[in-house]
């Protein structure tokens, strides 16, 4: 009987793979809470692509977690003869990961897709919050070091779209967890305001959950486009 999902360690960290039935070479790699609003991951499956996920949880994107996910990449593709380059999906937190992996190993990304996706650590975690204890913690920083801490996502925006790497950006106008204006949105304007072309959908009366679309098309469309 096909069991599809495999679990291991790597590196002290669990990994998930959900292989399909006649894999096509081609590879998700959802950088947080795999089965969460998976209906876009899930029917690409279907086709044949693979399900990836490395627990590195609370990392928050650092340079730690880049390193950890390159080891991991260079291990899933020989081992399951993968293609070269992934396909990240970067929802909420997970947008740090996604991002800086594609900042740092840009030769290894085919396409993004960050959705509702946290750009600013300065506007999440929430002061005090134990999340944002641990990303002190994992960064190295403080409450007075945070607001001039020049290596989030929005202060790197010029040298990631200098990658031209096919970006798919979904967020819901009205979040109230991962602030619109100061995150997808402001990656918005960037790319408007030096005529960037990217793929974007903004839900107007959408708060931070549901992430995706009802209608998953226009995400089918940009990964097989």
């Amino acid at each position: 009987m096909f069991n599809p999902t495999e679990e291991f360690e790597f590196n002290g960290h669990k990994a998930t793979i959900i292989h399909p039935k006649k894999p096509n070479g081609k590879w998700i790699w959802k950088t947080e809470f795999l089965s969460a609003f998976d209906q876009a991951e899930d029917a690409l499956w279907e086709q044949g692509y693979t399900r990836v996920y490395y627990q590195i949880s609370d990392k928050f994107g650092s340079y730690q977690a880049v390193r950890l996910m390159r080891s991991f990449f260079d291990f899933i593709t020989e081992k399951y003869d993968l293609s070269k380059k992934t396909i990240l999906f970067g929802f909420s937190r997970g947008g740090l990961y996604a991002f800086n992996f594609a900042l740092f190993y840009p030769n290894y990304v085919e396409k993004v897709y960050l959705d509702a996706p946290v750009l600013d650590m300065k506007t999440w975690p929430p002061a005090g919050s134990v999340d944002q204890k641990m990303l002190f913690e994992e960064y190295t920083l403080n409450e007075s070091t945070l607001q001039t801490f020049k290596e989030n996502p929005i202060d790197n925006l010029a040298e990631f779209f200098s990658l031209n790497i096919p970006l798919l950006l979904i967020a819901g106008a009205a979040d109230e967890i991962v602030p619109f204006e100061k995150n997808a949105g402001k990656l918005i304007d960037f790319c408007v305001e030096n005529k960037i072309d990217i793929t974007y959908i903004v839900k107007k009366e959408s708060r931070h959950h549901p992430h995706s679309l009802q209608d998953i098309t226009p995400i089918i469309e940009f990964i097989e486009r």
